[in-house]
């Protein structure tokens, strides 16, 4: 055998996730993150937090201070919740400790719309469970009635939902979910709240009814995103199986001290930031549907899908390069299957916006 033989057979097939970087960029807007940086003095005041942090020890394995102040503000159990280096981590734990294959079968299954989140493929493919793909109609809703018969039919292990969807927009009604949950106990379902503060409608009041729900969010879509943390919450059965995987230190001191500082100080700045993005993305939508040549789907995340002439035409992947080449970059997924043909824009400020929305008639005509 050779190394290549070793290697998991699911994964084979997957290509490294890349983030392209050209240079030049005067507008960020293509990885869902808060376009405004920390006041001046608030900065400075973080930083004087940090300096206190002894760099020459370990973290807090179990982050004590961090788990209360995140629980006081979820109202659940500090006991009730696991942390991790950014949502991602958290799937790949799931996919880790709900793998074992049921009865007669020879691998288990992982259940998810399509498309959604790119890690719930790659952290099932990684952990050798068969992912179960539900196809989005062309308004990118999905079909409940094909996903109740999935999960009959494939009895997957878990089921992800993203709520909102990424890369999407969309918001499924989380109470149809919760009605699956229901209906299949013995699924895990994990709704993925990362985009909450921008669409709302929260699964978490019914953890108490649905021991098999899993609730997951993230400080990175909030102003936080190079702290890398997420967390879940779920019930104490769920929670001990993760915990016997989740990596001792995960979660950097640095990370830990300055989630908690931002939280207690700034996360009234912090939500009202978060409004103004939600104002801008309105704004910003209304200014796409102005162009013949955009589709721009509806969205509840802080982003904004937008189709391109037709799937197929080349025509995003053209606008992509065009809008690069001239300082404004956002996230291109022009390729076969059911992105084809689109972009996905992440509203920044004011400024980034007017700067994309001066650019975009040129970078089309490109197209």
């Amino acid at each position: 055998m050779t190394i290549a033989d070793l290697v998991t057979r699911g994964i084979r097939g997957l290509v490294a996730y890349h983030v392209p970087r050209p240079d030049g960029i005067r507008a960020k807007l293509d990885a869902n993150e808060l376009p405004y940086g920390l006041p001046a003095e608030a900065a400075a005041a973080l930083g004087r937090e940090l300096a206190e942090v002894a760099l020459n020890r370990y973290p807090e394995s179990d982050p004590v201070e961090l788990r209360a102040v995140v629980a006081d503000e979820l109202g659940v159990a500090p006991g009730s919740l696991v942390f991790g280096n950014g949502s991602d981590e958290l799937i790949a734990l799931l996919c880790a400790a709900f793998a074992e294959p049921r009865t007669g079968r020879s691998r288990a299954s992982v259940l998810y719309p399509d498309p959604t989140f790119v890690v719930y493929r790659i952290a099932a493919l990684g952990h050798g469970l068969d992912p179960v793909e539900i196809p989005l109609d062309d308004e990118m809703e999905l079909d409940f009635e094909l996903v109740d018969d999935a999960l009959t039919g494939a009895a997957p292990n878990l089921a992800f939902f993203a709520l909102p969807n990424n890369p999407t927009g969309t918001l499924w009604p989380p109470e149809q979910v919760a009605a699956l949950a229901a209906r299949h106990p013995d699924t895990l379902f994990v709704s993925d709240e990362a985009y909450i503060q921008y669409g709302g409608r929260t699964l978490v009041p019914r953890l108490a009814e649905l021991p098999n729900l899993v609730v997951m969010r993230t400080m990175s879509k909030i102003g936080m995103a190079s702290l890398r943390i997420g967390f879940l919450t779920a019930a104490p059965a769920i929670v001990r199986e993760l915990e016997k995987l989740r990596m001792p230190y995960n979660l950097g001191s640095l990370n830990q001290r300055a989630a908690v500082w931002l939280l207690r100080h700034q996360r009234a700045w912090l939500m009202d930031r978060c409004r103004e993005l939600l104002a801008e993305r309105e704004r910003l939508a209304v200014a796409l549907r102005g162009f013949p040549e955009l589709k721009v789907f509806p969205s509840e995340a802080n982003l904004l899908l937008i189709r391109v002439g037709r799937g197929g035409d080349g025509r995003a992947a053209a606008t992509w390069k065009a809008l690069a080449a001239r300082g404004v970059m956002v996230r291109n997924f022009d390729r076969p299957g059911p992105l084809a043909g689109c972009l996905r824009i992440t509203p920044g400020t004011p400024a980034e916006n007017d700067l994309l929305l001066a650019e975009l008639p040129a970078a089309l005509a490109a197209s």
